[in-house]
């Protein structure tokens, strides 16, 4: 996106049309065979997140209630009164939906069940292997089950009570698929930031799209030899450099937000993974590493933005100098 709104630019001023139309032939065909793949690399991720992290895909689609046969939002916008998976308000101002295709991503079936964060955190819904999905509580309690059950093993295999350590080991392993949720006070933490999560992922996938389509028509029109008249596209192009950092961030957000409360799903949630180091040492090491990349990224900036004003033939004298 960066070296195709770059070479629009060039473009618009009229300057260097032999190189910028090379290069938005070669960054639009890439662009477009990246972007596809990417496509079918999300779709992959989705249907992943769906087996081993339901609640984080219920974020994405703010979805409250799940079912058989459930919609893709492809558009919404959040009820901000909306405050618990339980309060009978409807999760959605305005949203435009297609219908099944979020059992299809999840499921690979148009009438795949999914469930929602209303399920996930009451349970009773029956699972892919037959056995009735636990409550947020019950799992709670198996997971405090599986600590106790390994302070008790851990003391049993000091005490060398080889008896004792072996029934706690059976207890242990018996519950270890439910350990992190011991150390849960509140189910609702058990929900991560549903807005955050929602429109980060849509903001993504709105863009992915977009980009898809940008490719495509700036490649078509560019082996056509009639992208150098379109003006308004060589706007679009140039326009849409940040949009592409956007949507990696929205990613990352999507990643990590979604994921919340978990460390390591199930096993480790973030609150007990926080280590013992003073909170001073991680502010000091925070803001010397974000002055420093702060200033690393100004002068990158300013140098991408003088190499490129300059042009290619003397850009590339300025970059030998550098060196």
């Amino acid at each position: 996106m960066f070296t195709v709104g770059i070479a629009s630019w060039f473009l618009l001023k009229k300057r260097e049309t032999r190189f910028a139309l090379a290069s938005i032939k070669v960054g639009a065909i890439f662009g477009l065979i990246t972007s596809l793949l990417t496509l079918w690399t999300g779709d992959g991720s989705g249907y992943q997140v769906a087996q081993k992290q339901p609640m984080k895909l219920a974020a994405m689609e703010g979805l409250y209630e799940g079912g058989q046969g459930v919609s893709l939002v492809g558009i919404g916008i959040l009820n901000p009164q909306k405050k618990s998976y339980d309060d009978g308000i409807n999760p959605f101002l305005f949203k435009i939906s297609f219908p099944n295709v979020l059992s299809l991503l999840a499921d690979r079936s148009m009438d795949g069940f999914v469930p929602g964060i209303t399920q996930l955190m009451e349970g009773g819904y029956e699972t892919k292997d037959g056995t009735k999905a636990l409550s947020a509580q019950e799992k709670i309690a198996k997971g405090q089950i599986a600590i106790k059950a390994l302070a008790d093993y851990r003391q049993a295999v000091k005490d060398k009570d080889e008896i004792t350590a072996s029934q706690h080991k059976k207890l242990l392993e018996e519950n270890f698929s439910y350990f992190g949720y011991g150390y849960i006070q509140d189910p609702s933490d058990l929900i991560p930031h549903i807005g955050l999560t929602f429109y980060s992922f849509h903001i993504m996938v709105i863009l992915g799209s977009f980009f898809i389509l940008l490719f495509a028509l700036t490649s078509f029109l560019s082996y056509k030899n009639k992208f150098v008249s379109q003006k308004w596209l060589q706007w679009v192009c140039l326009l849409s450099i940040p949009l592409a950092y956007i949507a990696g961030q929205a990613g990352w957000i999507v990643a990590e937000v979604g994921r919340q409360p978990w460390a390591i799903q199930d096993i480790l949630p973030t609150a007990a993974a926080v280590s013992r180091l003073q909170t001073s040492s991680v502010q000091i090491t925070f803001f010397v590493f974000l002055t420093i990349f702060t200033l690393l990224l100004i002068a990158e900036i300013g140098i991408m933005i003088k190499v490129i004003k300059q042009g290619p033939e003397s850009g590339k004298d300025m970059s030998n100098e550098l060196h």
